[in-house]
């Protein structure tokens, strides 16, 4: 009945008629708000129009003026009509714009996910966008829309989740804890991060060392950022007794290479264990060293490697 309806007076392109024999399909609800029905079954007969061939149907300028026309003698104004009809038009809109950005999102993070599987298991060199792409089950024209190139992909996989880190970072270094529990949740949010991504971080050393340094730079930067607020709360740990009173910059530094030399054993060791399980050592080491104080007169005497 639609297609015979739009056909049919719409050969004529006469809007009109049109208006007169789409009345007949479109019975007026006299309780229902007059505009918001026209919107209605406008959009009701825009799909059955789209659906049509371009030399049946009647052509888009005809249709609105036939829905303008019935606004007019459903005593309505054919203003209103438009207002409600541009309303429904913007809202339609952006819904499906924000339905492709999701959308949009969602299959960029599978390729990412994808990516850093494939990167992992093959290294930078041996992985190919084929395999990627078919990892993520999605087609190349949709994995190259998102990523020109494998070295784009790559270098962007390692930026995502740099920015992660340094999110929990920051998270992290701005809160209101004390400095040793700060250190300790800042360790763990670091040893996880290599732990859950060994195999990325294994190409990044081995293929793109200049990612690496980039993620040890990193790791300082973000510490470095907020020396005023660590001092202040050294500070405030040395008057209530709880560290001792030594230089700043020569501990940090020397904890880094301490922390670094833990990372890179454990990379040696081919990742084979959790690093997040050497957390309690490494803490212990860091708080407390690893040298016991002597316990009785004799070994009150200053400690030497002759002793």
């Amino acid at each position: 009945m639609w297609a015979s309806v739009l056909t049919t007076a719409g050969a004529r392109d006469d809007p009109r008629e049109l208006a007169r024999a789409l009345c007949h399909v479109f019975p007026k609800n006299e309780g229902h708000d007059t505009p918001d029905q026209l919107v209605q079954f406008f959009e009701a007969a825009v799909a059955e129009w789209g659906q049509l061939s371009p030399t049946l149907r009647p052509s888009a300028s005809v249709l609105v003026q036939a829905f303008r026309s019935m606004a007019v003698q459903w005593g309505s104004s054919e203003l209103d009509f438009l207002e409600r009809l541009l309303a429904a038009f913007l809202e339609q809109s952006v819904g499906e714009k924000a339905a492709r950005h999701t959308e949009g999102r969602d299959t960029r993070a599978r390729i990412l996910a994808a990516a850093q599987e494939v990167f992992s298991q093959k290294g930078f060199y041996q992985a190919t966008m084929d395999e990627i792409a078919e990892r993520a089950d999605v087609g190349k024209g949709t994995l190259y829309r998102h990523f020109p190139s494998k070295e784009n992909l790559f270098h962007q996989l390692v930026q995502i989740r740099l920015k992660e880190l340094e999110a929990e970072a920051e998270r992290v270094l701005d809160s209101e804890d004390d400095v040793l529990s700060m250190i300790e949740k800042y360790l763990c949010i670091y040893f996880d991060f290599f732990d859950r991504n060994q195999g990325l971080y294994r190409v990044m050393v081995h293929e793109h060392p200049d990612l690496d340094e980039r993620l040890q730079d990193l790791y300082v930067e973000k510490i470095m950022r907020r020396i005023p607020r660590l001092k202040r709360k050294i500070r405030e740990a040395r008057l209530q007794n709880v560290l001792k009173d030594v230089n700043f910059h020569t501990v940090f530094h020397g904890a880094m290479g301490f922390i670094h030399g833990v990372i890179q054993r454990w990379l040696a060791q081919d990742c084979t264990y959790s690093l997040v399980k050497e957390l309690p050592a490494v803490k212990e080491v860091l708080f407390y060293g690893f040298v016991k104080k002597p316990k009785t007169r004799e070994e009150d005497m200053p400690w030497t490697s002759t002793q």
